[in-house]
């Protein structure tokens, strides 16, 4: 019988799910297996110890998370983690139900399952048949199946007949113990990342206005170089701060943005990515005073620099980078010889991926590391031995890692991943299976950075709030803007349905990026769809009302998907290992455009919406493409650049009507029968502005108070007198430090 106030430990039911404690298991119907963190688990387990009883945060917090401070975020994640496992709907609640400003109670009815009676031969009890041994190994391993029925039982030898054997076997199992006990404390108190976290020391090292990022540390462990950001005009530079030191000093004063820097192995030079009026390139500036910057090597496209990009190799010899081979839509690793300046492409990613990304030298240069990304958003760690050793696949979870970085031994590597919703630092070794989660670094943590000492550790941490805002018309002085909705949880993207009383837009309220529906007012919200982990967004409201297109990542690629505006399952509509994105409808409903690499490089297709083969459009690039009211025209953005074109809907030539808007803002505009709206950034404040495109002059719709996050998007209302755009306010990155306290 469940007892109402224990904690269980052994199996039970909660609702229809049959909860595994001992392996953090969920399972249903025998074929549905849900693996969750140790905390998600321990919350389920508190809850389901007084089943219906509202628990306030801090109960929860303080079972859960005893001794140690963890902010609100942590216990949000955990339910978060918990409904979208067991497909629990939190407006519905079948599972674990919100009490508005009280807390959270398990619904879901709890019983325990009855243990089995087993005839056990004369003589025997069910211990001596092995029964209960055999549930308790099958409940710790993670997949593995749990026996609830009467089983078999096998009668043992008599002790008698046996007994030097048993002695022997006795003996041998305590020296496999005692040797496992040994090795055990010798791992925990001599490798430097498998530490206690009440050994390590947590400080902020930079805590600045604006954006501080992309820390590293130098090769003596004194200092740490990072971008920084101005909260001012938005410039980024690198700086350098001494650990325990109170002021930074900037590396150089030159106009170019600054960003992802490396130091040299000697550490006498840093190496880092710049950008200026004549573009991108790779820079190398010597330290103190006299240091100048100088450019070493212009890439050919630059591909996803701003996640830690270059890598000095040990041997001061070579910088590894991104870049782009010919026309190919992916990209590859380079070594560039600073000897000679001479390039040399080590990676070669399949055909139909975003490409090989972020490489990083191990410690003792045996291995280069790096992101190789399937999709934008969906990213692994691959390995290769130097020079020319073979690919090896590290990790495989199909979700977006953000960053990593080598431990000191050579053979660990730390990343960034939202593997279980909000980014957080892991850390797996070469030979492992299974990442493990850092005692560190659980909640809002990217870009790890492992200096040269024993557990010393830097990574970045912010936060942000984000908004879809209502922009009316105005004057050049003043525009009237209200926020409709606004939270931490990236609401963004928004698109209108045709009677402008709904909504849609991408959000990770639910933990993971899903599409949800909200009125115009703000006060009606709702989950459209629950794809359960891959990134699902990019909405798409049809003409006529009834349907929302959207890009989802199920199998590692991204793919196009319907569904009905008032729910229910969604239709895939494209296929293939090939990334499609961003969908958009054709005036009549009936065609789908989109963006895809399927060609071999990225373009704009097209397929009806009830399914078929894609065909291309455009002859080059393509982004977010929309027709005109009359179906005559088709319009788009690109993606690494700025501008709007257009082309004849039926085919014809590619013209560029304008320089906005600018590269990274591909989603903020619209065409309607008052010209296309588009966000103008090239000059402070930015506005929204009205293109004619026939005459191609412009007039101002709105000036904003902030300039909007890039990657997202606008909706226009149909009497073209108010838009809904995102914003993003109060931001706030900066690094941690991690440091030992072990004498």
């Amino acid at each position: 019988m469940f007892v109402i106030g224990q904690e269980k430990n052994t199996p039970f039911r909660a609702g229809e799910w049959l909860i595994i404690p001992e392996a953090n298991v969920l399972r249903k119907d025998g074929d549905q297996e849900r693996h969750v963190e140790p905390k998600v688990m321990k919350v389920l387990l508190t809850l389901a110890a007084r089943q219906g009883h509202v628990f306030t945060k801090e109960e929860l917090i303080a079972a859960v998370w005893p001794d140690t401070f963890v902010s609100d975020d942590a216990l949000t994640r955990c339910i978060s983690i918990l409904r979208r496992v067991t497909e629990d709907d939190p407006h519905e609640p079948r599972f674990i139900q919100t009490v508005p400003k009280r807390g959270y109670r398990l619904v879901a009815p709890v019983s325990e399952i009855e243990e089995p009676q087993i005839e056990s031969a004369p003589g025997h009890t069910a211990a001596d048949s092995g029964m209960d041994h055999a549930l308790t190994d099958d409940a710790s391993t993670p997949g593995s199946a749990i026996a609830l029925e009467p089983q078999p039982i096998a009668i043992a030898p008599s002790p008698s007949a046996h007994s030097k054997q048993y002695v022997l076997l006795a003996l041998a199992a305590c020296m496999v113990i005692g040797a496992g006990i040994v090795a055990w404390w010798l791992w925990q108190r001599f490798h430097p990342s498998q530490v206690d976290a009440a050994m390590l020391k947590t400080t902020a090292f930079t805590g600045d206005a604006g954006e501080q990022t992309q820390p590293v540390f130098s090769p003596d462990g004194r200092s740490i170089a990072y971008a920084r950001t101005s909260p001012g005009d938005g410039s980024r530079h690198i700086y350098i701060k001494e650990i325990g030191g109170e002021t930074s000093q900037e590396l150089s004063r030159d106009e170019v943005e600054e960003f992802s820097p490396v130091w040299s192995p000697d550490g006498r030079e840093i190496a880092y990515l710049g950008r200026s009026d004549t573009g991108l390139g790779i820079y190398i500036s010597a330290l103190g005073p006299s240091g100048r910057p100088r450019k070493v090597f212009i890439p050919q496209q630059a591909s996803n620099w701003e996640q830690r990009a270059l890598s000095w190799s040990p041997d001061g010899k070579t910088l590894a980078f991104p870049d782009h081979m010919g026309d190919s839509a992916s990209s590859s690793i380079y070594q560039l010889e600073l000897a000679s300046l001479r390039t040399q492409a080590i990676t070669t990613p399949p055909p139909g991926s975003e490409g090989d990304l972020a490489p990083a030298y191990s410690p003792d240069g045996r291995y280069l590391a790096f992101i190789r990304a399937s999709e934008t958003a969906v990213r692994d760690i691959y390995y290769r031995s130097l020079p020319d050793g073979p690919v090896h696949q590290l990790t495989s979870d199909r979700m977006n890692i953000d960053s990593f970085a080598w431990d000191r031994d050579g053979h660990h590597i730390i990343f960034s991943s939202n593997r279980v919703g909000r980014f957080s630092l892991w850390r797996i070794g070469l030979k492992d299976s299974n990442p493990v989660r850092m005692p560190v670094g659980t909640e809002d943590a990217t870009e790890p950075a492992v200096g040269p000492l024993p557990a010393q550790l830097a990574y970045t941490r912010g936060s942000a709030l984000w908004s879809v805002d209502r922009i009316r018309l105005g004057t050049d002085n003043e525009s009237p803007q209200d926020t409709v909705l606004s939270s931490t949880q990236e609401d963004s993207a928004p698109t209108l349905s045709p009677d402008d009383a709904w909504f849609a837009f991408q959000s990770r309220r639910s933990g993971n990026q899903e599409i949800w529906i909200s009125s115009i007012a703000g006060d009606q919200l709702r989950q459209l769809t629950s794809a359960n982990g891959p990134v699902t967004g990019s909405p798409s409201w049809s003409h006529h009302g009834d349907q929302i297109l959207y890009d989802s990542r199920p199998d590692g690629h991204s793919h196009i998907f319907v569904i009905a505006a008032k729910g229910g399952a969604a239709k895939q509509i494209t296929f293939g290992g090939v990334n499609d994105i961003v969908p958009r409808w054709s005036a009549d409903d009936q065609s789908v455009y989109f963006r895809s690499n399927r060609g071999g490089r990225w373009q704009v297709w097209r397929v009806a919406v009830t399914g078929g083969e894609p065909q291309p459009v455009t002859r080059d690039d393509g982004m977010a493409p929309q027709e005109s009211p009359d179906g005559q025209w088709l319009y788009f953005t690109r993606g690494d650049e700025s501008g709007l074109w257009r082309m004849p809907a039926k085919g014809g030539e590619e013209t560029l009507i304008s320089s906005a808007p600018v590269a990274g803002y591909w989603g903020y505009w619209q065409v309607m029968p008052q010209g296309v709206f588009y966000l103008d950034t090239r000059e402070s404040p930015a506005a929204i502005r009205i293109l004619d495109p026939d005459t191609r002059q412009s007039k101002t719709f709105a000036v904003l108070r902030l300039t909007p996050p890039p990657y997202q998007g606008l909706t226009v209302f149909k009497d073209g007198r108010s838009i809904l755009l995102t914003r993003e306010r109060d931001i706030g990155r900066h690094i941690t430090l991690v440091e030992s306290v072990r004498p």
